[in-house]
């Protein structure tokens, strides 16, 4: 009986290590993509002609996965189609940050930057 025991306290240890491992991934993503934003918006205001340059060399399509769009925290104009495909909601009036995004090989989520359909020559 006592092995059963112990053998249920394990899992149950072992359950609790599992999510707050999940947790902690959660809130190291959150926090890395907040300073991304800080640092994007650092890096616009004094890059300006660097960054238009750049951004002609982007090649590739939005997804229109959404994923940019909650990196860190979930745009309040993000919505989505019938198809489920990610819809901003204020586009005719969209932020200049997220129709630059991503403005350079290194202007992307890391987390995101796998997935995403704009890429850089130099990639």
């Amino acid at each position: 009986m006592t092995e059963f025991i112990n053998k249920l306290e394990i899992k149950k240890i072992h359950s609790i290590v599992q999510k707050i491992q999940q947790v902690t991934q959660r809130i190291d993503i959150f926090f890395s993509a907040l300073l991304f934003q800080a640092w994007r918006r650092t890096s616009y205001v004094f890059n300006k002609r660097e960054i238009y340059t750049s951004i002609k060399r982007r090649k590739g399509d939005c997804l229109r996965c959404g994923r940019c769009c909650h990196a860190s925290l979930k745009c309040q104009h993000l919505g989505y189609d019938e198809n489920g495909l990610s819809l901003c909601n204020v586009y005719d009036q969209k932020p200049l940050m997220c129709s630059l995004y991503p403005y350079n090989e290194s202007d992307y989520f890391y987390h995101l930057k796998p997935t995403c359909g704009y890429k850089y020559d130099d990639e």
